[in-house]
Formats: C-alpha cells, sequence, structure tokens
C-alpha cells in the first residue's frame, strides 16, 4: 500500500508537467486547431541582451529597403537594432542611418541587400545626405550581411545623374558611404558590384572600425577614406576591383590599416595622397596592375604630401609597375620595416629621390 506522502508526491509532480505543457502550446501558437501564423515583424522593447548580442527591437524575416528604412525610423528615441532574415532584400532608395545608437545586422552572407535595375543610387548610407554635412551621426554598427551594387544595370556613378550638380549628387553610389560618422563599425560585410566603391569615408569620420570586410568587383576601390581620422581598417579582403584596392587621397591621418588582402586590383594595391601618420601592418598586396603602393602628394593641393607613415611586415610581390613608388620629394620621413618586396614588373622600390623611404631591417627577397 502506498503511503499518502508518496501519493501527494506523484501528484504534485503530474500536476507541474500539465502546468508546463499547457504553457509550450500556448507560446508556440494557442490551443485551437491552427497556430497563428509566424509575424516578419516582431517588435520588443526594450532590446534585451543575450550575452553580448543584443536582441533586435525589429526583425524583418522578408521585405525591401523601404521596409528596412521603415523599421529605423520606428526604432526608439535612443536607438536600437533592426535584424534581417536570411534572403534577398531589393534596394530601389538608399537605406539612410543617420540616426545615433542604431545597428542594421543581417543574418551572414545568406542576407543579401541588392540594388534595383536602374536605382542610380548608393544602398546604404551612414551620416547625413545633405551637403555640407549638419551633424555627427555615432554610434552606428552594420553587420552579418553582402551588399550587391547591380552594376550593369546604373547608368550613373553619381546619384540620381551627373556628379556634383547638387544635392544628392554630391554622393557616389558605392555599396555604402560613411559621412560624418563616429564612434561607428562596420563588420562581416562585403560589397561587390558597386557602381562606385565599396566603401567609401569622407566629410569628417573619425574612429570608424572596419573588419571582416570583402570587396571585389567595383567600378572604382574597394574601400576609400577621405577626411578620415583615428579609424582602423583590419582583416580585410580588397580584390579585383577596377581600379584601387584601397584609395586613400585627402585629409588621410593617424589611422591603422592591417592584417589584410589587397590583390588583383586594376591599378594600384594602395594610392595614397595628403595621408600622414598612418600605420600600415601585416599587409600582402600582390599582383595589382600597376603599383603595390602609390605614394604622392597633390600637387594642386599645397601641404598635401604623405609623410611620418609607417609600413611594418609587408609582402609586396608581382604587382604590374612597382612595389613602392613614392612620387614626389616632399613625401619625406616615411619607414618600411620588416617587409618582403619582390617580383614587381619594373622596380620593387622606386622614389622620386633618394633618401625618402626610409628602410628598417627589410628582407631581401
Amino acid at each position: 500500500m502506498k503511503s499518502p506522502l508518496k501519493t501527494f508526491g506523484i501528484l504534485f509532480v503530474l500536476t507541474i508537467l500539465a502546468v508546463q505543457s499547457f504553457w509550450i502550446v500556448v507560446l508556440k501558437g494557442g490551443l485551437g486547431d491552427e497556430a497563428a501564423p509566424a509575424p516578419s515583424v516582431i517588435s520588443s522593447s526594450p532590446p534585451l541582451s543575450s550575452g553580448s548580442r543584443i536582441m533586435p527591437d525589429v526583425f524583418l524575416s522578408e521585405g525591401d529597403g523601404a521596409a528596412i528604412s521603415a523599421a529605423i525610423t520606428s526604432l526608439p528615441a535612443h536607438g536600437g537594432v533592426v535584424e534581417l532574415g536570411p534572403g534577398l532584400f531589393h534596394v530601389s532608395e538608399p537605406i539612410v542611418i543617420e540616426r545615433d545608437g542604431v545597428e542594421l545586422r543581417g543574418a551572414g552572407e545568406e542576407t543579401v541587400l541588392r540594388l534595383t535595375d536602374g536605382a542610380n543610387c548608393p544602398v546604404l548610407v551612414i551620416g547625413s545626405t545633405v551637403t555640407p554635412i549638419p551633424h555627427v551621426t555615432r554610434d552606428v554598427i552594420v553587420r552579418f550581411l553582402q551588399i550587391d551594387g547591380n552594376r550593369g544595370t546604373q547608368s550613373f556613378e553619381c546619384w540620381g545623374g551627373a556628379c556634383d550638380g547638387g544635392d544628392k549628387s554630391f554622393i557616389r553610389n558605392n555599396g555604402i558611404t560613411v559621412r560624418g560618422t563616429e564612434d561607428s563599425r562596420i563588420e562581416h560585410v562585403s560589397t561587390h558590384n558597386c557602381r562606385s566603391g565599396g566603401i567609401v569615408l569622407e566629410k569628417g569620420c573619425r574612429r570608424v572600425h572596419i573588419s571582416h570586410f570583402e570587396a571585389y568587383n567595383n567600378e572604382f576601390d574597394g574601400l576609400a577614406a577621405y577626411e578620415t581620422e583615428d579609424s582602423q581598417f583590419t582583416h580585410m579582403k580588397l580584390h579585383t576591383n577596377r581600379s584601387a584596392g584601397v584609395s586613400v587621397d585627402w585629409r588621410f591621418h593617424h589611422n591603422l590599416v592591417a592584417d589584410s588582402e589587397i590583390f588583383n586590383n586594376g591599378s594600384q594595391g594602395i594610392f595614397m595622397r595628403d595621408s600622414s601618420e598612418n600605420r600600415f601592418k601585416n599587409l600582402i598586396l600582390r599582383n595589382n596592375g600597376l603599383q603595390g603602393i602609390f605614394i604622392a602628394e597633390t600637387r594642386e593641393i599645397p601641404g598635401s604630401a604623405c609623410q611620418r607613415n609607417t609600413f611594418d611586415a609587408l609582402s609586396i610581390t608581382d604587382n604590374g609597375t612597382e612595389g613602392i613608388r613614392v612620387n614626389d620629394a616632399s613625401c619625406v620621413d616615411n619607414e618600411i620595416a620588416h617587409s618582403h618586396i619582390s617580383g614587381n614588373g619594373t622596380e620593387d622600390i622606386s622614389v622620386a629621390v633618394e633618401g625618402l623611404l626610409f628602410r628598417v631591417e627589410t628582407l631581401d627577397p
């Protein structure tokens, strides 16, 4: 004969299991025969932390660029997270993030933002689209997605038509254009087939970190940065772009470019003017159409020489002309160390006048 205490214990356990089963059914879609349809947009506010990952305020399992823009607009005043599921999102007008504290993330390479035929605009703009920039945008994150610029169906390099005619035409049709932005990150992103560049920073960017970035088959440069300081560009793969892998052509100072491969680009691996006190470290530059690195001044602009840059632990091989070319006598106090430079088309190191490039322990072929 069972004791009353043992019988009570069994009944208690059965009751708990029944209650758990009831709530599992409710959470999965209710008690009826038809489960509630899964929404394509799920909202939760405020965002919840799951380890280092913030739960999204808005989740889009499908949609287009307009839906993504609407989701960003719907975020709370302090910002928030818009997450995209795997799939193809067509973009016919740029997705613009000019609010602070916004994160746009996908599910990895399975999340694709693709410009529609004849859209003639950038895919994503971080910062204001107004020129000159009226305010700084801060604390933006874009990650875990790829961008297809659909280059073959676009007629213009600039938004809406001929470049620099006013209004939006100052903005090139890049995969991502970053304007007047600080303390922001782009990571685990690829851009390809863009009518202009892959990612371009401009109009005063500070402390931007781009990492785990791939750019290929873009009309111009894989990565370009103008008026950019105190930023980091690491773990990149920049290849088969029609112009340079990296172009840093105006007021590029105090930045780090590191741990990256730059190869098979149409012109230079790195094209640099008006760039000073930057560090280039642990880079592979190979098989680019012209120079591995081209260092110069903008001769129409006084004080635009490249000076006091350091190049450390580089491999520069098999580029079409020079491995490194220092093109102007004003480009002084640049230093290269612990690097392997060999097999380039005309010269491994070429300078306008002797003494422009200080070599420290440069490795022989």
